[in-house]
């Protein structure tokens, strides 16, 4: 389901056509005229624990019994789907700014249409300022 949603969030965005491409760390590509980006979606449900803040926890690293941590070479975006009903949105960051984290908590309030447009523009002119 995330993949769906984030595929649907950059469309929604309009700088980039999307394709669902499953390959061992690629979930999506999203490319325009001049360039391709890759991109790994990561999906959460919302967690509730007694005297802490409802956050969102997405795991970065891979592996089933040993954590890896990714590299920028692996793909050049994440996008960090809520996955709950009330949310539904992304944010979108550069592999290379969560290469040494193997998990990124989030509070549900940076979930909204505003940050997930922004975070894409963001994420995006960083892959391809890192390219040139």
């Amino acid at each position: 389901m995330g993949e769906y949603l984030a595929a649907a969030a950059i469309i929604s965005i309009g700088t980039h056509k999307v394709s669902l491409c499953q390959q061992t760390a690629v979930d999506l590509v999203a490319f325009d005229a001049d360039s391709y980006l890759s991109v790994q979606v990561k999906t959460s449900t919302l967690h509730q624990r007694p005297h802490r803040q409802p956050s969102y926890q997405f795991q970065l690293a891979h592996g089933s019994k040993v954590k890896r941590k990714h590299s920028a070479r692996d793909f050049d975006i994440y996008a960090l789907v809520a996955g709950d009903p009330s949310h539904r949105r992304c944010l979108f960051l550069p592999t290379a700014k969560l290469c040494l984290q193997s998990t990124k908590r989030l509070p549900p309030s940076r979930f909204t249409a505003e940050a997930e447009v922004e975070s894409w523009h963001k994420a995006v002119n960083y892959v391809l300022e890192m390219r040139r």
